[in-house]
């Protein structure tokens, strides 16, 4: 399946990773130009101690919003035919950000049934004028993104991780099984430390 990924899905993917071995929110983002090359990468940095993002450490710090900063109409005049890839359905304050700043296509991996915001993309006015292109990526992507988040929101121990769950459950109950087993052996920390 990785050889068949596109390229900029291949890089989110392992900004993900990144993210969790780092011990933050494992979802990757990669922004491309016009012409397909990779104008910037982002990775959630959430729970970065010592991150260099000005946004580690805080609420903001999703990885979007890292890919996102910095971009500026001027440098970029055609941000209206870039694309953001993101392996997790952007949220509210991602989608947000990104309808802003004239983001025209977003393609995620995973849905997210708890805080994916892309059903805003035909409820406002002003967000339907601007003809956004959303897609998702293949089942597979979404399964693999799926079970590294649950496995990571076990890991953590989030305070609502079954209410996390039960939502992602409802896209692919499969692949939070799986994450949990995974996490319950440690599988994903062994791999880490190799």
């Amino acid at each position: 399946m990785w050889q068949n990924l596109e390229r900029p899905w291949q890089i989110a993917f392992e900004m993900a990773w990144e993210a969790y071995k780092s011990g933050t929110v494992p979802i990757g983002a990669v922004i491309t130009n016009s012409e397909g090359y990779i104008i910037s990468t982002g990775r959630n940095r959430r729970f970065d101690i010592e991150g260099s993002s000005p946004l580690a450490g805080t609420n903001m710090a999703h990885a979007e919003m890292d890919a996102l900063l910095g971009l500026n109409e001027k440098k970029h005049p055609d941000i209206r035919k870039y694309i953001l890839y993101t392996t997790m359905e952007p949220c509210p304050m991602c989608f947000g950000t990104a309808v802003m700043m004239n983001i025209r296509n977003i393609y995620f991996a995973a849905r997210d049934g708890f805080a994916g915001a892309t059903a805003l993309n035909d409820k406002l006015e002003y967000i339907k004028n601007k003809n956004i292109t959303i897609k998702q990526g293949s089942q597979e992507m979404e399964a693999f993104q799926l079970i590294l988040q649950s496995a990571y929101e076990y890991e953590r121990k989030h305070p609502r991780v079954e209410e996390l769950m039960k939502k992602w459950r409802k896209i692919n109950e499969k692949s939070i099984e799986y994450g949990k087993e995974l996490h319950k052996n440690k599988y994903f920390r062994i791999s880490v430390l190799v």
